[in-house]
């Protein structure tokens, strides 16, 4: 018997290689999510990785990376549109995750409720949740950008990473100029509290607002990452 599932994964995988994802997962979700995971417990976790030069680079030209990371958004969708079409196309159903948004406030910070684009590629093996609160993947560290679908398909889920990689590495912790990152190692259902206090990081990036405009995009913590450095 012809294996339908695989072939089709091995499709999918591949038709979004060509088109550009640097990395391509899948996760069970079933046990870790809500009621739309339960409906829908297999993650399709795709990332683009970040230009590595723009983030070295970021602690002189902070608006190169602040534009690299809103023009990341435009092939993290054109992906999830193409895997939708070939899901569609199969006769499978999936729910597209929204990508993440400039956070202005702690009224969104309280309020965000999509599941967590992170939590979808820990349970596809695609890496680490590190001091930072970041996604780390061996490839590329913390320096990748996520798109998650879930879907009904029963593709062939990966082994899910579900403690860091971080051991006693403290980069991150000592990069951060607002002292927001608690150097706390990361296992499955440790809090984001515990690793980062996102209300002061988001603060402190507000203060920039008058002087140029928006919230400052920073990008410290990911540059001072080792993992996935040529």
């Amino acid at each position: 018997m012809v294996d339908i599932i695989g072939e089709r994964q091995e499709i999918l995988v591949r038709t979004l290689r060509e088109n550009g994802a640097s990395l391509v997962g899948f996760g069970d979700v079933s046990a870790v999510g809500t009621e739309l995971t339960r409906g829908y417990p297999v993650a399709i976790s795709l990332g683009v990785k970040y230009d590595e030069k723009i983030v070295d680079n970021c602690h002189i030209d902070e608006e190169a990376f602040h534009n690299h990371l809103q023009e990341l958004k435009i092939p993290v969708r054109r992906l999830i549109s193409i895997a939708g079409d070939l899901l569609s196309g199969w006769g499978y159903q999936y729910e597209s995750l929204p990508l993440s948004t400039m956070i202005e406030s702690d009224k969104q910070l309280r309020e965000i409720k999509a599941f967590p684009h992170k939590t979808a590629a820990t349970c596809a093996g695609l890496g680490w949740i590190g001091k930072c609160a970041l996604l780390v993947t061996p490839e590329y560290g913390p320096r990748i950008s996520l798109g998650t679908m879930l879907t009904d398909a029963g593709f062939i889920t990966a082994e899910p990473i579900t403690r860091d990689r971080c051991g006693e590495c403290s980069l991150c912790v000592e990069a951060c100029p607002y002292g927001a990152i608690h150097n706390v190692n990361w296992k499955r259902g440790v809090e984001r509290t515990k690793l980062f206090d996102a209300y002061l990081c988001n603060a402190k990036r507000l203060e920039y607002v008058p002087k140029i405009g928006r919230k400052h995009s920073c990008g410290l913590c990911l540059q001072a990452c080792r993992v996935g450095k040529k």
